[in-house]
């Protein structure tokens, strides 16, 4: 009996051991943020999108969350403030901002905290130039509404434009992986006669509550982030959606919590909540590869 008593502890040390160990190695492998800037502008409360320009080089556009005034910010790297536009539709919850090749920005009122709405929206405005000395008016140039399937509501903060489409990351909770769904935008779908998102397939092993998305402009690299990884994805034609896992980077971001991102080059730039704007260079997204990533628990999560 004592000897098996003695065996029991010996499991247990090392059991302990072993966790201690992973969560060791686990630390080893996250960055620091490195910090190029502040959203130091008052107006921007509470940042939940940002997308560099491809039209206007050095300016990234950025959007508050739902309970803000509907407004687009034209700001630099640094987060300095060149511009402002309102925007006339409203911010239920602006969760994501995407763009395209032919001068089009995607505004997307697509969060669905307690999944409580049966519509979400993504608007398209044409991307006013951030030098213009006076604020003015914006105005969608179309709105596409969409619906769920019958007790298939969810929450999204990622969108992206790909081939004449809007995609949507759904936020999960559960630990299930991220899924993709498609939005059609010609012809938008009215409010009377809501879409239908079609489902694309999942993530794998973004197993992470997604809370932004960007798509590089040659349609090749996908990156998703959470509130303490960034992972990416790549495709080898364009014209398919098979994304398979090319990286990832875990990180500390301290008191900020992740909210958007947007690729710069090869580059990545991250926006928090609490106006902080951070850099992962190419090579520390590109030094991970693979599915597996850093198990942290999300806030929020379960």
């Amino acid at each position: 009996m004592a000897d098996r008593h003695a065996r029991l502890r010996i499991s247990r040390c090392a059991a302990i051991a072993l966790v201690a160990l992973f969560a060791l190695c686990g630390a080893a492998n996250e960055i620091v943020l490195e910090r190029v800037g502040n959203l130091t502008h008052p107006a921007i409360r509470e940042a939940s999108g940002i997308a560099k320009s491809r039209r206007f080089p050095g300016i990234y556009w950025v959007h508050n969350d739902s309970v803000n005034a509907a407004t687009l910010f034209a700001v630099k790297r640094d987060g300095s403030l060149l511009q402002s536009f309102a925007v006339k539709v409203p911010n239920i919850d602006w969760e994501d901002v995407a763009l395209d090749d032919a001068g089009h920005i995607y505004l997307g009122d697509i969060g669905n905290n307690d999944l409580r709405l049966p519509l979400r929206a993504i608007y398209r405005l044409d991307e006013p130039d951030p030098s213009e000395e006076e604020e003015r008016l914006l105005e969608a140039g179309t709105a596409s509404y969409y619906r769920f399937p019958a007790g298939g509501r969810f929450d999204a903060e990622g969108l992206f434009i790909d081939r004449g489409r809007a995609v949507v990351v759904a936020k999960y909770l559960d630990g299930r992986q991220a899924e993709l769904f498609a939005v059609r935008l010609d012809p938008p779908a009215p409010l009377i006669r809501p879409a239908l998102p079609e489902p694309l397939g999942h993530l794998a092993g973004c197993k992470e509550p997604v809370t932004g998305a960007s798509l590089a402009p040659e349609g090749r690299r996908l990156a998703v982030c959470s509130y303490h990884v960034v992972r990416i994805y790549e495709r080898n034609d364009v014209q398919k959606d098979e994304w398979k896992p090319r990286g990832f980077v875990g990180f500390d971001g301290g008191d900020e919590q992740i909210e958007a991102i947007t690729w710069d080059g090869a580059d990545l730039i991250l926006a928090g909540e609490s106006r902080g704007l951070f850099r992962i260079v190419a090579k520390q997204w590109q030094a991970q590869s693979g599915v597996d990533g850093p198990d942290r628990v999300p806030p929020g999560a379960p």
